[in-house]
């Protein structure tokens, strides 16, 4: 019987976690909020943020950065 309590909390418990996972910030979001980019920017680099599409939208974003710069717009 303990067991299947335990087995129904972990359940509810995942499927709570999985409710409140964000959808990754697209690169207009991204664009938008300067600082976050950067930070998600740093995360990616170090191995710590967790949602890869984010990394690849800010990636993205810091390609297009960079290539403005260096054409001096």
């Amino acid at each position: 019987m303990r067991a299947g309590l335990a087995a129904i909390a972990i359940t509810v418990a995942l499927a709570s976690l999985a409710a409140c996972s964000q959808e990754p910030r697209g690169k207009d979001y991204l664009s938008a909020h300067p600082d976050e980019l950067a930070q998600i920017l740093k995360a990616c680099a170090n191995g710590t943020h967790d949602i890869p599409q984010e990394c690849s939208n800010a990636s993205d974003l810091d390609i297009l950065r960079k290539a403005r710069g260096s054409l001096g717009k």
